[in-house]
């Protein structure tokens, strides 16, 4: 009778609180369905959606976001780079609370999408130490000779000429925006390459099924 009782407490306790089972792990680091709920939360308040949408293809892009940015960090603790510290993350939160309305605004923000300043500010950590590893890692490196310049002005050209009419932009006038556009294009691949051999060397193993 005793284990009966006992057993009874348990499905009753179980039964008044929410069971966060692992969707992924990334080597010894797990990822759970609510983390990946959460970043479905959190990147549609980011981007002023009017609500969070939980489609199978967004909880795999969830998933995907949530798996590079710990293979990101894996690789950041491993090389010893810097993380962000707490005034980093601080003064991102400031600057998405400001962009909301301040305090008291973003403040409803977060209950309408049931966040918390906490829960916010760890998917925050997490998107600074990828934009973090990109500018230390990869940024460097790419390198834009006025060849490539002039070749994707041409391009632009091109492609403006179809849409408009009078003397297009001149190269002298494009050359800091077409700059700025091959270096984002070059990095954006270099992480792209790196991320798909990461994914080889690191085991990666998807406990929801539907999220591969």
């Amino acid at each position: 009778m005793r284990l009966i009782l006992v057993a009874c407490c348990v499905l009753l306790s179980l039964a008044g609180e929410t069971i966060d089972r692992l969707a992924v792990t990334v080597g010894h680091q797990v990822i759970t369905e609510l983390q990946i709920d959460e970043e479905l939360r959190v990147t549609a308040m980011l981007n002023h959606q009017t609500q969070v949408v939980r489609t199978l293809e967004m909880r795999r892009d969830a998933a995907d976001r949530l798996v590079e940015q710990l293979l990101i960090k894996l690789e950041m603790e491993l090389s010893r780079y810097e993380l962000p510290d707490k005034i980093d993350v601080d003064k991102y939160y400031q600057q998405i609370e400001e962009a909301n309305g301040g305090a008291a605004e973003f403040e409803k923000t977060l209950r309408a999408f049931n966040l918390t300043p906490g829960v916010l500010r760890n998917h925050l950590e997490l998107q600074l130490t990828e934009l973090k590893f990109i500018d230390v890692r990869f940024r460097p490196d790419v390198n834009i000779s006025d060849a490539d310049i002039e070749a994707a002005y041409q391009t632009r050209i091109a492609a403006w000429k179809q849409t408009h009419t009078g003397p297009p932009p001149t190269l002298d006038a494009s050359r800091e925006s077409l700059r700025a556009m091959l270096v984002e294009d070059r990095t954006d691949a270099a992480l792209d390459s790196w991320l798909s051999e990461s994914r080889k060397r690191v085991r990666i193993v998807y406990l929801d099924k539907t999220l591969q």
